[in-house]
């Protein structure tokens, strides 16, 4: 039975927008032999028990995660990497703190560069998700992914750095010159370089700070070795962490409004793009080829339409949490399965939810209490000069004289 490697699809010129994905379908291409997997643009989390991708599918078990999947590879005996050949136990912890490391500091990055930033979300993202996902899924997928990642920057303390102040907005409040009391000019006020900058740029160079620690730590660890972790003297192959920071690399490579990581990269850290290259032109059972993309099994209207309750459920405050988690196997009972109680509480507290809105907007037509009322009434049918508005009921108020009764010619 052939591996079925479900990923988020492509996006910003590269084969996917997730770097995990992005890892893993490069070391398949590179390490695996092309008729013994296919690749499956799924775009949907919930196809994995875990809900979450990448997410490999091998004689009905479920693998999510880059880790996991190549752990799992390796002990079926279908991947070989350098990971077998670190032998000494310091290259060992190496491959992992450097795997720790992309995981937090190099998503905290990506999330800050290409989700939290407002003009990044809205010209670069967003619309690379609305291209990869069936409507009405671009009304609840997009807005979860975007808030896991706020979640996973400001964790890292950075997602403040990526608050995006238009230039109108922090401008000077006027550009005329000021007059004392007196008539005089009043000469403006000598501000420092920290108090003439504006907000964005001030952003702009702590996060290229942080850029500059990420970036520094790989490309120590790489040296003049051809991979990060091997590759002395110009051989051996590259190992899983290679294709993982392979695929943070080349994310922070987007071009954004703001291209600090990008730019950081490109201009002060050439090994590191050189990296990039090695490890792209790495061959290993075959000769890279194009990526052929499988079609995802159809859930029909009905799945579609379950899977759009389910992300609206997840979005309403106060219920999303709790069935975010029983739906992904967080809340457990003592016997091991999920606890249904659990689900009750969920499903209870969410037509609650929809109940109390729907109350409110019921109410909120209402007039308050004590308020005045106003009557209104259909216009009487009006008779006479009345009938023609306001003109006519002016000239219904005019006197009225009598005509005489004899006619005649006045006398002379």
């Amino acid at each position: 039975m052939a591996l079925e490697l479900h990923v988020w699809g492509p996006a910003f010129g590269l084969d996917s927008i997730d770097p995990e994905c992005l890892g893993a379908i490069t070391c398949f291409r590179h390490c695996v032999p092309r008729e013994d997997w296919t690749l499956i643009a799924s775009n949907d989390a919930a196809v994995s028990p875990d809900c979450h991708l990448p997410a490999l599918f091998h004689q009905g078990t479920w693998t999510s995660g880059f880790a996991s999947i190549i752990s799992y590879l390796t002990a079926c005996g279908k991947l070989s990497l350098e990971d077998d050949d670190l032998t000494p136990p310091q290259q060992r912890a190496d491959a992992l703190a450097c795997a720790a490391f992309l995981a937090t500091r190099g998503a905290g990055l990506i999330a800050a560069s290409l989700y939290v930033s407002p003009r990044a979300w809205a010209d670069v993202t967003r619309p690379a998700y609305s291209t990869l996902l069936r409507f009405p899924l671009t009304w609840t997928v997009p807005p979860a992914v975007r808030a896991a990642a706020l979640a996973t920057a400001e964790h890292q303390g950075i997602g403040y750095l990526a608050a995006d102040v238009d230039a109108e907005e922090s401008s000077s409040s006027s550009s005329l010159a000021e007059t004392t009391s007196t008539g005089f000019l009043r000469l403006r006020e000598r501000l420092g370089p920290s108090r003439a900058m504006q907000p964005e740029h001030t952003a702009a160079i702590r996060m290229q700070h942080y850029a500059e620690d990420f970036y520094s730590v790989l490309d120590e660890m790489r040296g003049d070795k051809k991979y990060l972790l091997s590759g002395d003297g110009g051989g051996g192959k590259p190992s899983s962490v290679d294709y993982l920071a392979y695929g943070y690399l080349q994310l922070m490579r987007v071009r954004t409004p703001h291209p600090i990581l990008k730019t950081v990269l490109e201009k002060s850290y050439p090994r590191l793009v050189a990296f990039l290259k090695e490890v792209e032109s790495y061959e290993g059972h075959a000769t890279p080829q194009e990526l052929v993309w499988q079609e995802p099994a159809s859930s029909g209207a009905l799945g579609l339409i379950g899977r759009f309750a389910e992300g609206a459920l997840e979005a309403l405050p106060g219920v999303g949490d709790g069935w975010g988690r029983w739906r992904r196997g967080g809340v457990i009972a003592e016997g091991g399965a999920k606890d249904h109680a659990q689900l009750f509480v969920a499903a209870a507290g969410a037509v609650v939810s929809v109940a109390a809105l729907g109350a409110v907007a019921l109410f909120g037509g209402l007039p308050s209490a004590g308020a005045s009322t106003h009557r209104f009434e259909p216009d009487r049918q009006k008779t006479g000069l009345r009938q023609f508005g306001e003109i006519g009921s002016i000239l219904e108020g005019l006197p009225s004289w009598e005509q005489p009764n004899g006619s005649g010619s006045p006398s002379r």
